[in-house]
């Protein structure tokens, strides 16, 4: 995406105040982007002082600036609180809706986050494997989401490129999921729970996150109107990862098997053959190497 070497290029991100959205505008900003950002909340944690913040809500339909490319990351995503109350799949989709028709009206390029949850449960998918057959309304909104950017990619003067992310984790993730949820529990010497025997699922670093979408960007001549799959490529059980955790916090008990939960992914792993090809994306942080220094992170910031 970037224009020549001599203009700076600038991006938007939307769900700047997010945990991805923090990471990536840091990271994007090391990169030599402008760097905008759109979210209702104000960020947990400071971005860097070049970047442009504006509290925005996306369902009100605000004009955004005039950018670039822009990174739509804003979202209910948190699968449970989405199963709780269906309107806020449906706001997902209002929000992408109006996401799309501001890129129109400045002709930006648009990188959609959306969720391995479109697929539900299945190991090493080709991103041609996707039905209607949603596992939960947060699933349903990404699919709706992809299948309308792309509609406004056929319809009007923009590119459109979404990526299906695995689960991310790493620092200032402090949402409701479950390597957050495991280092608190830790830290306040209770037992982990893991919900559902089996559970099998792909963990990759923020960082390798932000790496694949600024790829997304600098690619989307070649990505246009495509997904794909976003993760580390390997298949890790949480009850491994709950072990892990309760070995790397001294105050930790243990960790225990509950029941499952309604709208849970129970197996997923990635298959990045299409994000290396076309993208060169290859993801270079195991959960082996970086999960001690995530927890370390939490225990720092509690």
């Amino acid at each position: 995406m970037v224009k020549n070497r001599h203009s700076m290029v600038r991006v938007l991100v939307t769900g700047s105040s997010g945990f991805i959205g923090m990471n990536l505008c840091t990271h994007l900003v090391e990169e030599g982007y402008e760097v905008h950002g759109a979210d209702i909340e104000p960020p947990e944690f400071e971005h860097p002082s070049s970047v442009e913040e504006r509290r925005v809500d996306l369902l009100s339909e605000p004009e955004l600036p005039d950018v670039d490319v822009i990174v739509h990351l804003a979202a209910h995503s948190q699968v449970q609180s989405v199963v709780e109350d269906s309107n806020r799949a449906i706001e997902n989709l209002k929000m992408t809706r109006h996401v799309l028709e501001e890129a129109v009206r400045m002709g930006a390029d648009v990188v959609n986050a959306s969720s391995r949850d479109v697929y539900g449960s299945a190991i090493r998918p080709s991103e041609d494997e996707v039905s209607p057959d949603s596992p939960n309304g947060y699933a349903a909104s990404k699919l709706g989401g992809e299948a309308l950017a792309n509609a406004y990619a056929q319809n009007h003067d923009i590119r459109v490129v979404s990526l299906r992310l695995a689960n991310v984790y790493g620092p200032k993730d402090t949402n409701r999921r479950v390597i957050p949820i495991f280092a608190s529990r830790a830290a306040a010497g209770e037992k982990l729970k893991v919900f559902g025997e089996g559970k099998l699922l792909d963990f990759i670093h923020v960082d390798d996150v932000c790496d694949a979408i600024v790829a997304a960007m600098n690619r989307i001549d070649v990505a246009d109107g495509e997904s794909f799959n976003v993760g580390s490529g390997d298949g890790t059980p949480l009850k491994d990862v709950a072990r892990m955790v309760s070995e790397i916090v001294d105050e930790c008990p243990g960790w225990e098997l509950d029941e499952d939960r309604s709208g849970d992914v129970s197996r997923y792993v990635s298959d990045n053959s299409k994000a290396n090809s076309v993208l060169g994306f290859e993801p270079k942080k195991p959960i082996e190497e970086e999960l001690e220094d995530t927890i370390k992170w939490y225990l720092d910031a509690r």
